[in-house]
């Protein structure tokens, strides 16, 4: 590879090769899934990357810290080419050169509980130019029937090493220590002469994990576990319906918390745990006593205090939301309060990208005057309308179009809720670039709305899909943003079933 064709690996980012999915049969009795991976390091997020997609930056996720370039792609070598010219890097050929040893086992996911050597695998090993700051190629080497690897006659300096298979699997490239970009890998140093052992790494597919619980309550603990302890706020909204947390999830999302589920007259003993360990500054209500009942207010009032927003309606709560969180905004997504799956995706791309969702009656003729105050008084010049006119009429978009302030008005929408989701995370993350990507129900809400939070801190789409499959168009998607890691939300993908290396079944 030419120095120059690494002069930008300080932020590269690793190739995504393949889509690959694990079902794991029924959920649980009990208790949250102990196996949900640890989604750190957190993301920094960074303004929106306005280099590609035709939505306005305001309506664009903030991108995450990084690189939107795949590294691999930036070599000249063809990953079919890569065992032919490790070949030199076989550790009986390097044993003999001077200088310092990078040595380890490359291995690969098997089935979530064990792991089999990658023979096919090979290491890579970077080291720090200091005159440009970027990574230049210094070694490599290919594995053994066992999947070890040593990659030796490296001068003293400090190092990054990447992993990848060279028979061009499923199995995703990555830094060690299972880091998807090098920004997050740990440098090694090595002094003169210095041989550094066990730099191990197992490669997986890009979608093998399950974030779920025994039911949406647990699920919402368990998508709540990858925030920290002492957030500044985490929102709770009534697991049996979906209206008053449509504007709940963007709004956790910005003031950086998770979102919870709890009974209309009861906490969960798993939530109320979870509270406990969050240690929040304060709690926020979605929604009126009907929804969330004054009990309950009670209860969580011991742990934080507490603030209620609730309206006489769905309407109603959600401008409160909206105000009482965000107060203004450059931006805002609009959709209907009739029904959860278009709101569902809109609430994980304004989640994404730190604007708020506000519901209104889409069926309406025209806009209703409170709406349209609530956008005035938002100041958002640019709106995105999640839906075709079944969902939010022409007559609303008309009307929006005419506020005073308003710059521009794009509607995301599709032949069905799929296709409109698609059409939303293409608005909001098209052109750009996601470490991570979730999946979640179309067909039921409550995992969806606890994942819009998790996505947004995580600078993610979040994907409605059906029940026993995914589009190629959201397939396609996710290759082009170079999604490192996916992860299923709930349990209600049963029919998909991770089989050797099969990809995603297609709709």
């Amino acid at each position: 590879m030419a120095p120059a064709a690494m002069a930008g690996l300080r932020r590269a980012a690793v190739l995504v090769s393949a889509l690959a999915l694990l079902g794991v049969g029924i959920a649980p009795a009990n208790a949250v899934d102990e196996s949900i991976p640890d989604l750190s390091p957190p993301v920094a997020k960074a303004a929106p990357d306005d280099t590609g997609g035709d939505a306005p930056p305001n309506l664009r996720a903030r991108v995450a810290e990084g690189s939107a370039e795949a590294y691999l792609a930036q070599s000249d070598l063809a990953p079919a080419e890569a065992s032919q010219r490790l070949s030199a890097g076989d550790a009986a050929e390097t044993a003999e050169l001077a200088g310092g040893t990078i040595s380890g086992t490359i291995t690969y996911w098997k089935d979530g509980a064990s792991a089999g050597p990658l023979a096919t695998g090979y290491a890579i090993a970077y080291g720090l130019d200091d005159a440009t700051g970027g990574y230049l190629e210094a070694g490599s080497a290919s594995a053994t029937a066992a999947g070890e690897y040593s990659i030796a006659g490296l001068p003293a300096g400090d190092y990054v090493v990447l992993f990848a298979d060279a028979a061009g699997t499923v199995l995703r490239s990555e830094f060690w220590d299972d880091a998807q970009y090098v920004e997050w890998t740990p440098v090694i140093t090595l002094a003169e002469g210095e041989t550094r052992t066990g730099i191990d790494e197992q490669l997986e597919p890009l979608l093998k994990w399950r974030i779920a619980g025994a039911d949406r309550y647990e699920t919402a603990v368990g998508v709540s576990t990858s925030f920290p302890e002492d957030v500044p706020c985490v929102f709770i909204a009534n697991g049996t319906g979906f209206a008053d947390a449509l504007s709940a999830g963007p709004a956790a999302a910005h003031c950086g918390g998770p979102l919870l589920l709890v009974y209309p007259t009861l906490v969960p003993a798993v939530v109320f745990g979870e509270l406990q360990r969050l240690s929040p500054d304060r709690i926020v209500i979605a929604g009126g006593p009907g929804a969330v009942s004054a009990e309950v207010e009670a209860a969580l009032s011991k742990i934080a205090p507490v603030t209620r927003y609730g309206g006489l309606d769905r309407y109603e709560t959600s401008r409160l939301i909206v105000d009482g969180e965000f107060g203004t905004a450059p931006a805002a997504w609009v959709a209907t309060g009739a029904n959860f799956p278009d709101a569902l995706a809109a609430s994980a791309g304004a989640a994404a990208a730190d604007i708020p969702v506000l519901i209104v009656p889409g069926s309406a003729a025209e806009l209703d005057q409170a709406s349209a105050v609530a956008l005035t008084d938002l100041g958002a010049t640019d709106i995105g309308i999640a839906g075709g006119t079944s969902a939010v009429s022409a007559g609303i978009e008309t009307a929006i179009e005419s506020l005073a302030g308003t710059v521009s008005v794009i509607r995301a929408g599709g032949a069905d809720r799929y296709e409109t989701g698609a059409s939303i995370m293409d608005t909001v993350f098209g052109g750009s670039w996601a470490p991570y990507a979730f999946f979640a129900s179309g067909e039921n809400f409550p995992d969806a709305l606890a994942g819009a939070p998790l996505a947004g801190v995580f600078a993610a789409p979040l994907y409605v899909t059906p029940a026993s499959c995914v589009s190629s168009l959201v397939q396609e998607q996710v290759e082009s943003l170079q999604v490192a890691d996916a992860f299923v939300l709930g349990y209600y993908q049963q029919e998909l079933y991770y089989d050797g290396w099969e990809p995603f079944r297609t709709c």
